[in-house]
C-alpha cells in the first residue's frame, strides 16, 4: 500500500506541475468517484471523492488524468481522433468490453430488477382492468375511464400526490379521500402511477447507457486498465492496446505517467 501511495503522490506532483489542482478526499466529487473540471486552457482541477476505499484512489486518479489529457486535445470530449483518426468497429467493441467488465454490476442490476418488477405490476393491473373493460389497451389513454374522473380526482391520473386548498391528496389514500371511487378508477390511477415510474426507470437506464458509451468514458476506463494492468489490456483490447503502445510517445503526459508507474515499484 505504501508504494501505491508513492505512485499517487508522484502523479499528483506531476499534475500540479502541469497546472492541475488535485484534491483527494476533500469533497464528494459532485457525487462521483472522481471528477475532472476544465475551464478554458488554464484552470484545471481533479477531485477524488472522500470515503472511497484507499485502493481505489489510484485507478480513479488515472481515470481523471485520462480525461485531462483528452480535454487537452478535444475540450468537448466527443472524439478519440487525438489518438487515432480511424478507430474501427473492432476497436470500439474492445473499449465497450473493457467498460462492461469495469462497471459494478449492482449499478445496473438494481435498475433492471426494478424495471422488471414494475413491468409485472403493470401487467397485473392491466389484466384486472380488462376484466371490466375487455377493449382496454395499455398503448393509449382509455377514454371510457378517463372521462369518469372529476376534479380533483382527475389530477391523480398525472401525479402521485397533489396539494389543493391546503389539503394533500395521494394515490395511497384514494379510498379515504374519495369514498365513491370505483374499483376500476382506483386500478387505473395505480396503473398510471406505475407507468410514470417505469418511464423514470427507462430514462435512468438510457442516461446510464449514454454515459458509459461516451468516447471520454470508454477511453478513461481503458486507461485505468492500460496503465495498471497492461497484460490484461492486451488480452481484453488487443487492437486498441497496440495502437496505444505506438501512440504513447506522441502524448507526453501519458508517456510521463507510464514512467512514473514504472519507476515506483509495484506492490
Amino acid at each position: 500500500m505504501a508504494c501505491q501511495r508513492n505512485r499517487i503522490v508522484e502523479i499528483c506532483n506531476y499534475l500540479k506541475s502541469l497546472g492541475v489542482d488535485v484534491n483527494i478526499g476533500k469533497n464528494k466529487a459532485r457525487g462521483n468517484r472522481g471528477v475532472f473540471l476544465g475551464r478554458g486552457s488554464e484552470a484545471f482541477r481533479i477531485d477524488i471523492a472522500k470515503n472511497i476505499p484507499e485502493d481505489n484512489i489510484l485507478p480513479v486518479l488515472i481515470h481523471e488524468f485520462a480525461h485531462y489529457v483528452h480535454y487537452s486535445y478535444d475540450f468537448k470530449l466527443e472524439s478519440l481522433e487525438f489518438l487515432c483518426k480511424d478507430i474501427n468497429d473492432e476497436m470500439l467493441d474492445e473499449l465497450i468490453n473493457v467498460t462492461v467488465d469495469k462497471i459494478p454490476k449492482s449499478a445496473a442490476s438494481e435498475l433492471y430488477n426494478c424495471k422488471s418488477t414494475i413491468h409485472n405490476e403493470i401487467k397485473v393491473l392491466s389484466e384486472k382492468i380488462k376484466a371490466s373493460y375487455p377493449d382496454f389497451k395499455l398503448s393509449a389513454p382509455y377514454n371510457k375511464l378517463e372521462r369518469s374522473f372529476k376534479f380533483p380526482l382527475k389530477y391523480l391520473l398525472s401525479y402521485d400526490k397533489i396539494r389543493l386548498f391546503k389539503k394533500i391528496y395521494s394515490i395511497n389514500s384514494i379510498e379515504v379521500d374519495f369514498p365513491s371511487v370505483t374499483a376500476e378508477q382506483r386500478l387505473y390511477i395505480q396503473l398510471k402511477s406505475k407507468q410514470r415510474a417505469l418511464a423514470r426507470i427507462n430514462s435512468r437506464i438510457a442516461k446510464l447507457n449514454r454515459y458509459y458509451n461516451r468516447p471520454a468514458e470508454l477511453f478513461a476506463r481503458f486507461a485505468e486498465l492500460y496503465f495498471l494492468e497492461h497484460e490484461k489490456a492486451k488480452e481484453t483490447a488487443p487492437c486498441f492496446t497496440r495502437m496505444m503502445d505506438k501512440k504513447l510517445k506522441d502524448i507526453p503526459q501519458f508517456y510521463r505517467l507510464r514512467e512514473i508507474l514504472s519507476n515506483v515499484e509495484f506492490c
